[in-house]
């Protein structure tokens, strides 16, 4: 099944966000400085390039193929261009100091090719990506799980271990790789969670069946409301980078 973005971006703000604590760890991780040129590979609506640009005072590009996100984005008075990262980049070489790209390698189908164009415009400067490792995943979802089984293997599917990862910086030249765990968020399993999923906020849920997600929503709702007080669970990612 095909996910529908232009649906995604209507919601996408509301239920994914970068918090400035998240920042200032990916700033501190990347070394970012005023003063760099930076790519935001996959920028979706724009979160992560505002963020940043409310820490450090940086020329940040951001890249997408939907328009709706990007007219998200838009709105945040960023600098976008619509492109799909599975082609060529569409920048002459050694055009950024860094390049990063949040949640979006797992959506890439030619890993290889995006990271050595990642390699090409880069100056001498850092590939930067925030995934989650595959252990990760199985942290990530210890209540959902139980409620949609199908989600762990298939996010297992889509996202690329961390080996995988590091073999492919090191093939397309990068050097000096290096990976860091971060908690992302703390997750409240409430019914504002119930919410959020119901429109779908991860985007592995529109890859379920009609039938295992509406079974989970009614399971997941019968033990929200079993549960007096929620249950908190962290969402764990990795920052994985590589210098050119």
């Amino acid at each position: 099944m095909k996910i529908d973005y232009s649906n995604i971006s209507n919601t996408y703000d509301d239920h994914r966000s970068f918090s400035h604590s998240e920042i200032l760890k990916l700033i501190s991780f990347g070394n970012l400085k005023d003063g760099m040129k930076i790519l935001d590979l996959g920028c979706g609506t724009g979160n992560l390039s505002a963020g940043l640009s409310n820490c450090i005072k940086v020329d940040i590009i951001g890249i997408d193929k939907s328009f709706p996100m990007l007219k998200k984005a838009k709105a945040k008075a960023l600098q976008i261009i619509c492109a799909d990262a599975d082609y060529n980049l569409p920048f002459n070489d050694h055009s950024f100091d860094v390049v990063i790209g949040s949640y979006v390698i797992h959506h890439i189908k030619n890993r290889m090719s995006l990271i050595a164009e990642c390699f090409r415009i880069l100056c001498d400067g850092s590939l930067i990506f925030l995934t989650s490792s595959h252990d990760q995943i199985e942290q990530i979802h210890p209540v959902i799980k139980e409620f949609f089984p199908s989600l762990v293997d298939l996010d297992k599917k889509r996202f690329p271990e961390m080996s995988e990862l590091e073999s492919l910086f090191k093939a397309a030249g990068f050097k000096k790789i290096k990976h860091e765990e971060l908690v992302i968020s703390k997750i409240p399993i409430d019914m504002m969670y119930l919410e959020k999923v119901r429109n779908k906020f991860v985007s592995t849920f529109y890859l379920l069946s009609e039938k295992e997600f509406n079974k989970g929503i009614e399971k997941l709702e019968v033990f929200i409301k079993k549960n007096k007080e929620p249950i908190y669970r962290d969402w764990w990612g990795t920052m994985i980078l590589g210098e050119k």
